[in-house]
């Protein structure tokens, strides 16, 4: 993750948290995680709330694979103004840590916006008037 260039462009060494991920045979498929985040409260005091995740991976993993597919399938057959619609992997950022397309400026790294942006295109595609928050994301 510290290599991705969208992330963290190069030569910037701000980065203010560390992932590590170890293998353990004896747990197979099943992931613990625990999250710590603090935030300065009143008075400069810290608050840390921390959390303690056991999942499988597998079981978390495949219901995301089956909406890509199946939306990326969808976004390969979808046509404006009889041109196809261009690079679908834009469209399925959503999905991706760091979403890489094959336009720069299609790029938006923001879980939020790359939600609306979904949002607004399936809207779009059913005929419904999209929000105007994400207008300008969509390059027809």
């Amino acid at each position: 993750m510290l290599s991705n260039t969208t992330l963290y462009p190069e030569g910037q060494n701000k980065i203010d948290h560390e992932v590590v991920i170890k293998y353990v045979p004896f747990v197979g498929d099943s992931k613990r995680a625990m999250d710590e985040y603090s935030s300065e409260i009143f008075m400069g005091g810290i608050n840390t709330i921390s959390s303690y995740n056991v999942c499988e991976d597998s079981l978390l993993a495949t219901p995301l694979l089956y909406d890509m597919i199946i939306l990326g399938e969808l976004f390969s057959r979808m046509e404006i103004d009889g041109q196809k619609l261009g690079p679908v992997l834009s469209y399925l950022s959503f999905f991706f840590k760091a979403p890489i397309t094959n336009h720069d400026e299609y790029v938006i790294n923001s879980f939020s916006r790359q939600r609306e942006t979904l949002v607004n295109l399936l809207k779009v595609a059913a005929g419904i008037l999209p929000d105007d928050t994400t207008l300008m994301s969509f390059n027809y």
